[in-house]
């Protein structure tokens, strides 16, 4: 415990209180907005080796981009002295953005002192995955799995394709209609299913669902509510047809996502993905890309360059492209870019000089560096069947070996043409 301003009472006292939480959570002690304690689990989170490294001031937590955090902590104890379901986002020693889940909790030393007890969870990948649950997104609209958002009561709001798919539904039907008149766990009516759910982080039940013309299925749902600075605002229903012996996906709870380094998808995520953008019968592309003499980077400048060239290049490459572009890690320093929706191959040329003009230096440690890509695209102007959906990796894979070979900019040709 830090700052040489708090009274030797005083912290002999908070040392007794927060002992336990040091090391048990995440836990943050901010004296005046003055970080004076830490647990080591957060402090190891946040990628700072010793408490001395640590930030002095709670405002340099705050993600820069994110000042209403701040604001909102600062409202947090107006009306009462404690807060659950407290959702702030933190930024680490190295720029990684995290969700934290806290509890807060005001203690009461002196009128003249504001001292706050932040305990919590790691929230940041169940975070991300509501958020692209929750949004336009690649994953909601072509996710393999049922799913609704409704509001803090079960009102719907809103459904994505798969949901109106299996129940016939269409969304004027459904808009603004209690999802528990659709879906029924024995035992419960709405509002004591309703309490049931928010008793939980996230709820797990096997459920009977219907259909538009009354034909019951059912239908494990998992379903997670949405806190927003300790407010319940909205719920997220996600189903799996378990009376279908075709899983497209394993427990949508167990499956990991995203690569831990890039943020991109998971490669098997990404397959599942690309095979629903197949089957959607719109056209799409795709973009192959392969980082150029990677493993010399690794070789003269050791591993944490290598993987911090890959995140930022990441970064890189998402603020390069739309919401709705699905980026894959494919393995090492290889990725795949589906561009769902685009029109035409020229389009694609434009994607790919977006990709390459966002490739600016990368700084490391102080020290910049250059990486250099390498790009491939196939362009399917009138879609492809799932089945061909390696073929259309194969084929931009070979465009971007030729890219290499030739030392142009990237090549690009149209899926199934000579």
């Amino acid at each position: 415990m830090k700052d040489e301003s708090i009274p030797e009472t005083s912290l002999r006292l908070l040392d007794q209180i927060t002992r336990f939480f040091k090391q048990a959570t995440y836990y943050l002690l901010i004296w005046n907005n003055r970080v004076v304690d830490i647990s080591p689990r957060l402090l190891h989170l946040l990628d700072y080796e010793t408490f001395e490294q640590f930030p002095d001031y709670f405002a340099k937590l705050i993600p820069k981009d994110k000042p209403k955090e701040f604001l909102v902590y600062h409202k947090l104890f107006a009306d009462e002295e404690q807060r659950e379901n407290y959702d702030m986002k933190l930024v680490g020693k190295y720029g990684r953005e995290m969700t934290l889940r806290f509890r807060a909790q005001q203690i009461h030393l002196d009128h003249d002192q504001t001292v706050a007890m932040l305990i919590g969870e790691d929230v940041t990948y169940q975070q991300k995955k509501l958020e692209d649950l929750s949004d336009d997104s690649s994953l909601f609209t072509y996710n393999p799995y049922a799913i609704a958002i409704t509001d803090a009561i079960g009102q719907i709001s809103k459904v994505n394709p798969k949901f109106l798919q299996k129940t016939h539904f269409s969304e004027e039907d459904v808009l603004g209609c209690s999802i528990f008149e659709l879906k029924h766990l024995d035992g419960y009516d709405p509002d004591s299913l309703l309490k049931e759910i928010l008793n939980h982080n996230d709820f797990r039940a096997e459920f009977e669902s219907s259909t538009k013309e009354g034909y019951r299925y059912d239908e494990d749902l998992y379903i997670i509510p949405v806190y927003k600075y300790g407010q319940l605002d909205s719920l997220l229903f996600i189903g799996d047809d378990i009376s279908s012996k075709k899983r497209q996906l394993l427990n949508l709870e167990q499956k990991a996502y995203y690569d831990d380094l890039t943020g991109f998808y998971r490669k098997d995520v990404g397959r599942s993905l690309l095979h629903e953008v197949c089957g959607s019968g719109n056209p799409f592309g795709l973009f192959f890309i392969d980082y150029r003499d990677f493993k010399g980077i690794n070789d003269d400048h050791g591993h944490h360059v290598g993987d911090e060239v890959l995140r930022q290049g990441a970064n890189h490459i998402k603020d390069a492209l739309r919401k709705e572009d699905i980026m894959i890690r494919w393995g090492g320093d290889e990725f795949i870019i589906i561009v769902p929706n685009i029109p035409h191959a020229h389009a694609m040329t434009v994607v790919a000089n977006k990709i390459l003009n966002s490739f600016i230096s990368v700084e490391v440690d102080g020290q910049c560096y250059y990486p250099e890509i390498d790009v491939g695209g196939s362009f399917c102007g009138s879609g492809a069947s799932a089945s061909y959906a390696m073929e259309v990796i194969k084929a931009a894979d070979a465009n971007m070996y030729q890219a290499k070979k030739q030392r142009l900019p990237f090549c690009i040709t149209e899926f199934g043409t000579a």
